[in-house]
């Protein structure tokens, strides 16, 4: 079976079974209705020549002739019950005396003779009516052997009955339309086999259900595989396929054949998303996840049959680009350091060599002091290379702005051994911190500052960050950390969530406050060990 199997298509086999079960279906059938006319034709006979024996058994004539025949008379019957033979449709009617001698016969020479068969008749002598099948004078016979009475008394016996080669050619005809009806049936059948066959073809794409299901196990374990998410709907809004990595960026159960939830619809299927999807997809955050989704149509025979997302979370990424670029701000700061350190080196040994002492302490004190205010203070306090450079870049961006950066004197971070994921999420809370602080500050002055404290225990991390801007109301705390809400128009109100969720994430806590004398200062508590097992 599997040899055939690999040598024959799924449809040919199709045709082949259906061609079978509806060949052996309209056999059976015409099997059965034709042993059901067969049996009917044979009942109909029984019934008619009983009832022509009947009939003939009463007649006087016939009565009159065998009274004379057992009183030793030569008369017979032959000429009067020819007609009736032909009337009745029969092949024979024999009469027979009381001696079972014959008074008519369907050949003359036998009349006068005994019957041929001086048992098959008897129990007809006693008085019995009964059927016989057996070889007679014209071949093989079906007969019915019917009493003659006089005053209650068996003077005789009627014999009717037809040739079993009548009766065959009688059956062939009644069961002919039965046979040509059951060749036309396995026709019909034949062709549907052939169109199903066909169709099915075209549905299943030439493939075998048992590819498809090969392909299909396949396909499920490249998508669960698979670094991207994959939601795919119908046209109603069904789930037609979905893999593991949907399901653990989304954190629910995404079920085949189940609507797909209302937010997920809006945010994969909805708006942007499809617009950009050519362009290689957008970026949106969806609880604590930066997700570049792409979303496309899914075309089957040129008919839109529904649609397909591909969601990459670029948390890890963006977290890491965030420390690239913090540790990048680093190396360019120092790069800059040691470019300008050459420099004052050369203007301090020309100071010496003119022998200009006092000037060239005054020069060598302004360097000290602008080190340590642009980089030396902040790298005496913390000690972790990608919050120095984050904080380089946070602090060039404010100070382009016209906004004062500082670093509280109390911060400290005296080592940054922290787990990769763990130190992620801690760059990503201070850089949206200090965005949002930045953002807060909208006419930026001479009092503008934003400060920044971080303050390390053994396994807390305290992030502090005030700024000078106009404040939070109480209405917009209650909503700012509901995902998509902002104050600074559409598509925004991403960053507070962002920040509660990693602060979550590491088992922290977050409280606002507001600013002595103006402004918001958020402090976030978090732990820095075991907080993500």
């Amino acid at each position: 079976m599997k040899v055939l199997k690999k040598r024959l298509p799924f449809w040919v086999i199709v045709i082949a079974v259906m061609t079978c079960t509806i060949g052996v279906a309209v056999v059976t059938t015409a099997v059965l209705i034709h042993q059901d006319t067969v049996a009917a034709s044979k009942q109909a006979m029984q019934t008619r020549i009983l009832k022509v024996a009947k009939s003939t058994a009463k007649m006087s004539q016939v009565k009159q002739v065998i009274r004379a025949s057992n009183g030793g008379a030569t008369t017979n019957l032959q000429t009067y019950i020819k007609p009736l033979v032909k009337r009745d449709d029969v092949d024979f009617i024999v009469v027979l005396n009381h001696d079972l001698i014959r008074l008519s016969h369907p050949l003359d020479k036998d009349v006068g003779r005994h019957f041929s068969s001086l048992q098959d008749p008897q129990p007809a002598l006693k008085g019995q009516t009964h059927y016989s099948q057996r070889a007679g004078v014209l071949g093989p016979e079906y007969r019915v052997f019917q009493p003659v009475y006089d005053h209650g008394k068996v003077i005789g016996i009627v014999c009717v009955g037809v040739t079993a080669k009548n009766l065959n050619q009688q059956l062939q005809r009644q069961t002919r339309p039965i046979l040509i009806g059951g060749m036309i049936g396995l026709l019909v059948g034949l062709g549907l086999s052939v169109l199903l066959g066909m169709y099915l073809r075209y549905l299943l794409l030439g493939m075998s259900p048992s590819e498809i299901a090969e392909r299909t196990a396949q396909q499920t374990l490249v998508d669960d595989a698979l670094p991207e998410g994959v939601v795919a709907i119908n046209r109603r809004g069904l789930i037609i396929s979905t893999n593991q990595t949907a399901q653990t960026l989304f954190q629910q159960d995404l079920v085949v054949g189940q609507p797909l939830p209302s937010t997920l619809r809006d945010l994969l299927f909805m708006g942007a998303a499809v617009s950009q999807a050519t362009t290689g997809g957008i970026e949106v955050t969806y609880l604590d996840k930066q997700l570049l989704i792409s979303t496309n149509d899914l075309w089957v025979r040129g008919k839109r049959q529904g649609q397909v997302c591909l969601i990459r979370d670029m948390s890890e990424i963006t977290g890491l680009i965030n420390k690239l670029a913090g540790t990048e701000h680093y190396v360019s700061s120092l790069r800059g350091q040691t470019h300008e350190f050459m420099n004052q080196l050369q203007v301090i040994n020309g100071l010496l060599e003119l022998e200009e002492y006092p000037r060239a302490l005054e020069f060598v004190g302004q360097i000290t002091d602008s080190y340590h205010q642009d980089l030396g203070y902040v790298t005496d306090k913390i000690k972790w290379p990608a919050m120095v450079g984050l904080i380089l870049g946070k602090s060039k961006e404010a100070k382009e702005q016209g906004i004062a950066f500082k670093v509280t004197a109390d911060s400290r971070v005296p080592q940054a051994n922290f787990d990769g994921q763990v130190e992620v999420l801690l760059l990503r809370i201070v850089s949206n911190l200090l965005d949002n602080a930045r953002d807060a500050i909208k006419q930026p002055d001479a009092q503008s500052v934003i400060s920044l404290t971080l303050s390390q225990t053994a396994d807390h991390l305290k992030i502090v960050v005030q700024d000078t801007g106009d404040g939070i109301s109480e209405s917009v705390r209650q909503q700012m950390f509901t995902q998509g809400f902002s104050t600074k128009g559409e598509h925004r109100g991403y960053g507070m969530g962002i920040i509660q969720a990693a602060v979550s994430r590491l088992r922290g806590t977050l409280t606002l406050a507001d600013n002595q004398p103006v402004g918001t200062r958020i402090t976030a508590v978090v732990e820095t060990k075991e907080a993500l097992r």
